[in-house]
């Protein structure tokens, strides 16, 4: 089964590869990602494969034989174990550290509280007068309040007095240009 499932996956391959070649050859580019997909998923399961193929056979061996030293099993399950990673977690540390953490947690949250409160009275106090500023800056740079150009119904009640006006002809184009002449 296990070379069944070998040559399979090698006629996948050169199968995508040959069809990658012909789309595109024949300018298929859709069809061309689609198989260059294809062959690089197929192409990575076959290296898996043949990795865990090549760890499995060397793995088998190395477990099998007895090649340690004498008392070496004894002398790992003699050694000192690991002590936790936090003293002060331990039933017995309770009565002098335990209540360190808290405190500095508690702290931080009270001293991000303040900061809170005093970023929210600076910006409601500071906030009228920022934009009274603003709205001053900006009166320079508004929009005029009349239009910039006539309309079409101003220039035919106003009759011809724009007709001599160059610089009105070039704002509203050619559609005045041929009408006021």
């Amino acid at each position: 089964m296990k070379k069944v499932s070998w040559i399979v996956a090698t006629v996948a391959l050169i199968a995508c590869a040959g069809y990658l070649f012909v789309y595109i050859y024949r300018w298929e580019w859709h069809r061309a990602l689609l198989v260059g997909i294809l062959f690089l998923a197929t192409l990575v399961g076959l290296c898996t494969a043949l990795v865990l193929r090549r760890v499995g056979t060397s793995a088998a061996p190395a477990a099998a034989r007895e090649d340690r030293p004498p008392g070496a099993l004894e002398r790992l399950r003699a050694a000192p174990v690991e002590t936790k990673p936090f003293p002060w977690l331990r039933p017995e540390a309770f009565d002098r550290t335990h209540i360190f953490i808290p405190v500095l947690l508690g702290g931080g949250f009270v001293v991000s509280g303040i900061a809170w409160m005093i970023e929210r009275v600076a910006g409601s106090s500071a906030r009228s007068g920022v934009e009274e500023q603003l709205a001053t800056d900006l009166e320079g740079i508004a929009f005029p309040t009349a239009p910039l150009a006539p309309t079409d119904a101003e220039l035919l009640a106003g009759g011809d007095d724009f007709a001599d006006d160059a610089a009105l002809r070039v704002l509203l184009g050619p559609a005045a240009g041929g009408r006021h002449r």
